[in-house]
C-alpha cells in the first residue's frame, strides 16, 4: 500500500511516498520484520520514524521511534531519489501482537503517514 503526499514549503517542492506491506502472519513465539520504505525525492535531511500500533483493545499509540540519522538510505543524484528502509523487528510473538502497525516520518517540515501493516493471528 502506498500514500503520497506532496511536500511544500521551505524551498521544498516534491513528492514523497510512504510504502508499508499490507499484511502479515503472527504465529506464536514466531518473529516478524516490518519494513517501512521512504521515498523523498530531492529532500535528503535526516528523518524521524515513528511507529504506531492500533487495535481492537486500545487507543493507537507510539511505540518505537528512529531519531537523528538515517537509516539504510540510498541517494541516487542522478534521479534525485533518496530512499531509506527502516525496519522494526519483532519477535516472540503472540496474539496481543496483533492490529496494524503504521509508520510516519517526519521530513522536510511534514508528516507522511503510510497506510498500516496488519498482523494476523495464523489462521484468522
Amino acid at each position: 500500500m502506498t500514500e503520497s503526499q506532496i511536500v511544500k514549503g521551505s524551498g521544498v517542492n516534491m513528492k514523497a511516498v510512504v510504502q508499508q506491506s499490507a499484511s502479515e502472519t503472527i504465529q506464536p513465539g514466531g518473529s516478524v520484520t516490518l519494513n517501512c520504505t521512504v521515498h523523498t525525492g530531492t529532500c535528503d535531511g535526516e528523518h524521524s520514524v515513528y511507529w504506531f500500533k492500533d487495535s481492537d483493545e486500545s487507543h493507537p499509540g507510539l511505540i518505537y521511534t528512529h531519531l537523528g540519522r538515517n537509516y539504510q538510505c540510498d541517494n541516487k543524484p542522478s534521479t534525485q531519489t533518496h530512499t531509506c528502509v527502516y525496519s522494526l523487528p519483532m519477535s516472540n510473538l503472540s496474539v496481543s501482537h496483533a492490529g496494524t502497525y503504521y509508520c510516519a516520518v517526519a521530513s522536510c517540515g511534514r508528516i507522511l503517514f503510510g497506510n498500516g501493516t496488519k498482523l494476523e493471528p495464523k489462521g484468522e
